[in-house]
């Protein structure tokens, strides 16, 4: 799959990856209008102006399929999980300076992170440790 430079889109371009990832088929442009206007006020022309963006920056796949009455499909190029991995990496390196750490701290200190939170932190970090010890000795 294809990696894009850009890490974060517009929350319109974002409403639409967030449709195609839910559908997880390619989807009728209006069927994504029709979905979107759910969330927010749109207009058809502007689905096909946004889903024309995303193509350009190799988020989606637009294809015209030709039929009696034309229609075009949309598909995701990029999943939600790299989308979401490349727009971490990008708010925590611009907002803590790379710093996960930062990112923790600053959350506890705000009080949205809780002391379960943070176990249940702690036995992710924990678990990925023994799986990544386990395949180190495995190898």
């Amino acid at each position: 799959m294809e990696k894009t430079n850009h890490s974060q889109l517009p929350d319109a371009e974002l409403d639409i990856m967030l449709i195609l990832w839910r559908r997880g088929k390619p989807s009728l442009v209006s069927d994504i209008h029709r979905e979107l206007q759910e969330k927010r006020p749109c207009t058809k022309p502007a689905v096909h102006i946004l889903l024309d963006r995303l193509a350009s920056k190799g988020y989606v796949r637009v294809e015209t399929v030709d039929a009696p009455v034309p229609y075009k499909l949309a598909a995701p190029l990029v999943s939600e999980e790299e989308y979401c991995s490349a727009a971490s990496e990008s708010f925590i390196s611009k907002l803590f300076h790379g710093s996960w750490q930062g990112l923790i701290a600053n959350l506890v200190d705000a009080g949205k992170i809780t002391d379960a939170d943070l176990e249940e932190i702690s036995e992710i970090v924990n678990r990925r440790g023994k799986l990544q010890s386990d395949n180190n000795t495995k190898g």
